[in-house]
């Protein structure tokens, strides 16, 4: 069976990595090899590589684990981090085809789930329930219930600030920013107290108030875990902590059992690691594990969620403040042409410098000096932007033989890459999407349906923005141009029959008894 061939729509942050050479052993750079050398069997305890976009910094990670284990390593004393769950996916399989052998477990893993790992290895030596980790939807759900019994009298609520609204608490977007600030205070080891306090010290009204909700938000969880049967509920922010407090009493909890140690640490992207990352990475290298860190703190974009990119220079620093790590640089660009290099070098030199630039003088090599010069269109509207990407994809599949497979678009967030998306495909270019980390519910396909089982369970009101979503979706059938129609005509008979309500209220209706729509 064969897929069609299709161009690529890419939501930033783009995290996909090219394989130089899947399954085979890639030919490197010297810098590339000095790097893998040093870090499978040189006698530094940390090394941290840095490279510019494109310089190879993931084949390096790959091939120092590979060489690590070639060197006579066990593959299960191997662990690479990866960023994300997307970024782990792909490292894993292409260092599985790359090592040709299995390990009882997992040699890519992010940092949440080597923690949580950790805890269930300890859990189970001690004969206690697993831990629960706590998922994203489960914390909204959680957020939600609170909020809505704030908003019904149920319990009295914190006082907000007059800069949000009554109407933004009961908001999917209220309730992300709110979770996201939690998160971030219990990464640091904050307690309800100590947001209230930093609040009030820093003159921000609504952390103090968000402290009021964090409380209640732990008694709601540690409610949940208080069943006989039940293990301990964990925030993804405080999962990794927890495992590195336990690595570190390990000998004392847990005597007999052998720690689930590591003894070489790869990390790749270093530079969206957190402190709770690095932390863990302090408790395995005072295990004896050697470590890698390899980063370009120019491109970090979890910053949000807490990412620092002044890790990847702190390692750098002598102990106790950093790993006194050893230093390669690598300084040759292999996955871009000299006028693109000249782009990206222009961008990165405006990016605050984050404690390490030398990865920034990196070149092309000569045979890749020649190339196209970037272009910069400035349009009027979306859709016009919409319409002149397809044109030029169009144009360069038909006129200059460029097959689609070889074309990328990158929108800036998911809501972006949906819309482009639609208007390549009427434009007759085919495309498939990847890097978009959409939550399900809000899935083009999924959405509607909710929808649908919230109004008929009268979970939720039918009011015109649902209608025109339930219109519009597959259940409904309607395009943008059909939609118009339909409001057209509603609006038309409601006239004529001496009545003034608005298309929005008529469309509602319609959808609300079937029968009203019999007459159009």
């Amino acid at each position: 069976m064969t897929t069609a061939p299709t161009t690529r729509l890419v939501a930033a942050p783009l995290v996909e990595h090219e394989a130089l050479g899947r399954g085979a052993r890639p030919v490197l750079d010297a810098r590339q090899q000095e790097a893998v050398d040093r870090a499978a069997t040189g006698p530094a305890r940390a090394l941290v590589v840095t490279g510019a976009p494109g310089t190879g910094r993931t084949t390096v990670a790959l091939e120092a684990a590979a060489a690590a284990v070639e060197a006579g390593l066990a593959p299960d004393d191997v662990l690479v981090l990866a960023a994300n769950r997307r970024a782990a996916g792909e490292l894993r399989d292409r260092l599985a085809v790359r090592l040709g052998r299995t390990a009882g477990r997992p040699l890519v893993q992010t940092p949440a789930a080597v923690a949580f790992a950790v805890l269930r290895a300890r859990a189970g030596a001690l004969g206690e329930p697993s831990p629960v980790l706590v998922s994203g939807p489960e914390q909204d759900l959680a957020l939600a219930e609170l909020l809505a019994g704030h908003a019904a009298g149920d319990v009295r609520g914190p006082a907000w600030p007059p800069g949000v609204p009554d109407v933004a608490l009961g908001t999917r977007a209220f309730r992300d920013e709110l979770r996201d600030l939690l998160m971030r205070a219990a990464e640091r080891g904050l307690a309800p107290s100590d947001l209230a306090a930093l609040g009030r010290r820093e003159g921000r009204p609504a952390w103090v108030a968000a402290a009021r909700v964090y409380e209640e938000y732990l008694d709601v969880m540690a409610l949940a875990a208080a069943t006989p049967d039940a293990g301990e509920r964990l925030d993804p922010a405080v999962v990794v902590d927890a495992a590195v407090a336990a690595l570190r009493r390990w000998d004392d909890d847990v005597p007999g059992v052998p720690c689930p140690s590591r003894r070489l640490v790869v990390v790749d992207d270093h530079q969206e690691s957190t402190a709770a990352t690095a932390r863990l990475l302090g408790a395995f290298a005072d295990r004896g594990a050697r470590l890698l860190l390899l980063g370009d703190p120019d491109v970090a974009v979890q910053t949000f969620r807490g990412a620092q990119p002044t890790l990847v220079a702190r390692a750098l620093a002598p102990a106790p403040d950093g790993l006194g790590a050893e230093h390669v640089v690598l300084g040759t660009v292999w996955r871009q042409t000299a006028p693109l290099r000249e782009v990206t070098a222009r961008v990165a030199e405006r990016v605050p410098a984050a404690g390490t630039v030398a990865h920034r003088r990196a070149e092309v090599p000569a045979d890749r000096a020649a190339g196209p010069a970037a272009r910069v269109a400035v349009l009027p509207s979306a859709a016009q932007e919409a319409a002149w990407v397809a044109h030029r994809l169009r144009r360069a599949h038909l006129q200059d033989a460029v097959p689609w497979d070889d074309m990328a678009v990158v929108a800036r967030s998911g809501a972006r890459a949906t819309a482009v998306r639609r208007a390549l495909a009427q434009a007759g270019v085919p495309v498939r999407v990847v890097g978009s980390d959409v939550p399900l519910r809000d899935e083009p396909a999924v959405r509607p349906l909710l929808d649908a089982v919230r109004v008929v369970l009268d979970a939720a009101a039918l009011d015109a923005d649902v209608a025109t979503r339930l219109a519009c979706s597959p259940l409904g059938g309607l395009d943008a141009v059909g939609l118009r129609r339909v409001r057209r005509a509603l609006r038309a008979e409601e006239l004529a029959g001496g009545g003034g309500r608005s298309s929005d209220a008529l469309l509602v209706e319609a959808l609300a008894e079937p029968g009203r729509a019999a007459t159009l």
